[in-house]
């Protein structure tokens, strides 16, 4: 039985837009791991909470699924296979790599090159756009690696030929049903984890983005509407300039959630649909509770929805604000 409306309400936007009502799944952060155990992303339980995802996906009417990076722990060849043979969703599945998914200088895990990810995971190579029913998905690569020269860092960067190529695409897309998906995050949601993070009692950081000005730039001077990101974990909608970018929670860690995007006419909502039960969400606290953007995740989630834009001009009852969950076996 499909579940057309569940999960908590993350965000009711304007924008994006589509006269073709379109729903997408879109998830981050599932690190998965075939051989570890612990840690703040509880690296144990990965392959449930992906499952869990698959299942979230099948059992309601999803268009497209959108996975914003870190496939993956650290991108062996044997943590792709098998992500392969648990990412059995229905509708097609589309991916930009993460920080943890492509060759470094600083590891020694063997991981997928550039080509392989494009081959297992885009719909022709990266950067991409493909379309889900109404709306047009754009991915970016914001990996440092390139293709025979792994990367000397996990900071990201979009390198001039990936934005001399969006700009030409936003240039031919209904830019009112686009939606960018890339990994790292913008300035706004950056400054956010900063300020969030020095008022908390444990301390943490993240690799950042080392050039996102020509990229703000060219995505508000297209008046894109909506980018998404993964990357912090943690669930936000933040603006850069124009810019509005949603950060999908992880997989992985607290909350454990994947976005449920319902796109029509009237504008978005956002729905947070839990991967595991209260068992695991206890288990993941006691796992990240140390750790900066864990609480975070808690903090933002206390106070969903986090943006409502629909409410004032449809009524607090024109959609539903229903909570739901998926079978975590």
């Amino acid at each position: 039985m499909h579940r057309p409306h569940s999960g908590q309400l993350l965000a009711r936007l304007e924008r994006p837009t589509t006269p073709s009502p379109t729903t997408l799944a879109v998830l981050s952060d599932v690190h998965l791991a075939t051989d570890a155990s612990g840690t703040w992303k509880v690296f144990h339980r990965t392959e449930r909470h992906l499952r869990a995802a698959v299942a979230g996906v099948n059992d309601r009417e999803i268009d497209g699924v959108v996975v914003a990076g870190d496939l993956t722990r650290d991108g062996t060849p044997e943590q792709f296979n098998r992500f392969d043979e648990l990412a059995e969703f229905d509708p097609p599945m589309v991916a930009v790599p993460g920080n943890h998914d492509l060759p470094t200088t600083f590891d020694d895990h063997g991981s997928a090159s550039i080509a392989s990810f494009e081959t297992r995971y885009t719909p022709g190579g990266l950067p991409f756009r493909t379309r889900f029913d109404g709306i047009e998905v754009i991915g970016l690569n914001s990996h440092a690696a390139g293709p025979n020269a792994p990367a000397e860092t996990w900071d990201g960067q979009v390198s001039a030929e990936q934005l001399m190529w969006l700009d030409e695409t936003l240039a031919d897309s209904d830019v009112d049903a686009t939606i960018v998906t890339v990994h790292h995050n913008l300035p706004a949601t950056g400054e956010l984890y900063e300020r969030y993070r020095a008022e908390l009692p444990v301390g943490g950081t993240v690799p950042g983005f080392s050039n996102p000005e020509p990229l703000v730039e060219l995505l508000a001077s297209h008046d894109v509407p909506l980018v998404v990101t993964g990357h912090l974990h943690f669930p936000a909608i933040e603006q850069t300039d124009a810019v509005r970018e949603l950060t999908v929670p992880a997989v992985s860690s607290f909350p454990h959630s994947l976005l449920v995007l319902e796109i029509d006419e009237r504008g978005t909502v956002v729905r947070s649909v839990p991967l595991t039960d209260g068992d695991g969400m206890v288990e993941s606290i006691a796992h990240g509770y140390e750790k900066d953007r864990v609480l975070l995740s808690a903090a933002q989630q206390a106070t969903f929805p986090l943006v409502d834009e629909l409410e004032s001009a449809h009524g607090a009852d024109s959609l539903p604000r229903t909570t739901d969950s998926v079978d975590y076996s």
